[in-house]
């Protein structure tokens, strides 16, 4: 067994999970990393070691790890929280460029599903429009909305450059309060797998969104997909509370 050169205290695990990270910074997403062999004698490591530390960055989405192949270079997933915030937000506060490139933009009448949901007559004049939602340039998702057209008037496709839901609040006085998301796992079809740079039959995760704005009017409904292995979503689970139980007024005398 190799000796270990970083010494034996328990910090030895980061270290090489540092010099692993270097290495990953320098490849491209895809490339084999050097057999765990060749690792461990050039740098004077322990596998078990070697082995950890590789554990450690394939949790964290550095690594995609496979048996009988060997370890490749991958990119963290994007994290979205489940919650009343935009896309756009979200991409900046984890410090990426947010990204929007407008697909289809069309005007159309309402057909009976779209009217049920965004609680219109049938035939009721809608836009719809889909985009290309990037993250520092890279594609990773595919969003379409539907919207009454009288809720948006005068809407084009330049204006969906940016954060759909701060156009809502600062043009159109419409603040979106909450919402509903059905989500589904789904595989990239080959149209969205070549608009997202990835292959088809990839997992994606598809949601059915619902937003409403006050008096619980429906504002949007629409259907995202976006890539499974660069993206992940996360919700804040709360109890939910007790039904209050019904106390029996006391009878007076």
């Amino acid at each position: 067994m190799a000796s270990d050169a970083f010494g034996s205290a328990a910090g030895k695990v980061a270290q090489v999970r540092g010099r692993l990270l270097e290495l990953i910074d320098h490849g491209d997403e895809g490339v084999a990393l050097p057999s765990e062999r060749q690792l461990a004698h050039d740098w004077g490591v322990a596998r078990m070691t070697l082995r950890r530390a590789l554990d450690d960055l394939a949790t964290a989405g550095f690594v995609v790890r496979e048996h009988g192949r060997g370890n490749f270079v991958a990119r963290p997933k994007l994290t979205r929280r489940l919650a009343m915030t935009s896309f756009s937000q979200e991409m900046r506060n984890r410090g990426l460029v947010p990204g929007s490139v407008t697909l289809e933009f069309r005007r159309l009448p309402a057909g009976p599903r779209q009217a049920r949901t965004l609680r219109i007559p049938v035939n009721t004049a809608i836009v719809r429009f889909t985009r290309l939602r990037t993250a520092d340039g890279d594609p990773i998702g595919l969003e379409t909305t539907w919207v009454a057209d009288d809720v948006v008037p005068g809407l084009a496709p330049a204006d969906l450059d940016g954060s759909w839901y701060d156009l809502l609040a600062g043009r159109y006085g419409i603040p979106i309060l909450t919402g509903r998301t059905t989500i589904e796992p789904t595989l990239l079809d080959e149209q969205d797998a070549t608009l997202l740079h990835t292959e088809p039959g990839r997992p994606a995760f598809r949601l059915d969104v619902v937003t409403f704005g006050a008096n619980g009017r429906v504002v949007e409904c629409g259907t995202d997909i976006f890539r499974g292995d660069r993206f992940q979503l996360t919700a804040e689970l709360r109890p939910v509370p007790a039904p209050a139980l019904r106390r029996r007024a006391r009878r007076t005398a």
